[in-house]
């Protein structure tokens, strides 16, 4: 895989990491002029974290490099981050962006499994 997504774009996880947008939290603030909210900060600092996990399991390239470099205490660290920030605005967002975050906090689970399986 050569190309690397950019927040707020996390990869679908399993053998191939795919792109997929961030779940929407509120219509976008820079459209309207105005500065963000706290639910669509939070949801980019979860998107943030989410992609930097996909990074540091050595599923897609780190973008400084474009190397696959695996440093899995970083990988938990910033899934476990994630995940607190999805328990914070999991009852605030509408079902289906709710069903995308907690679709993309297990996959990160499910992926840090395997590549921690794989390392031993």
């Amino acid at each position: 895989m050569t190309k690397s997504p950019s927040p707020p774009e996390v990869p679908q996880p399993e053998a191939a990491p795919q792109a997929e947008p961030a779940p929407e939290a509120s219509p976008s603030p820079k459209a309207a002029g105005m500065p963000p909210d706290a639910l669509s900060l939070v949801t980019t600092c979860l998107n943030l974290l989410a992609a930097k996990a996909w990074e540091t399991m050595g599923l897609i390239p780190n973008p400084s490099t474009g190397k696959l470099e695996q440093k899995l205490d970083e990988a938990q660290l910033a899934i476990d981050a994630a995940a607190s920030l999805a328990d914070l605005v999991r009852p605030r967002l509408a079902d289906t962006a709710r069903r995308e975050v907690e679709t993309l906090i297990a996959n990160l689970r499910i992926n840090f499994v395997e590549q921690k399986s794989k390392a031993t």
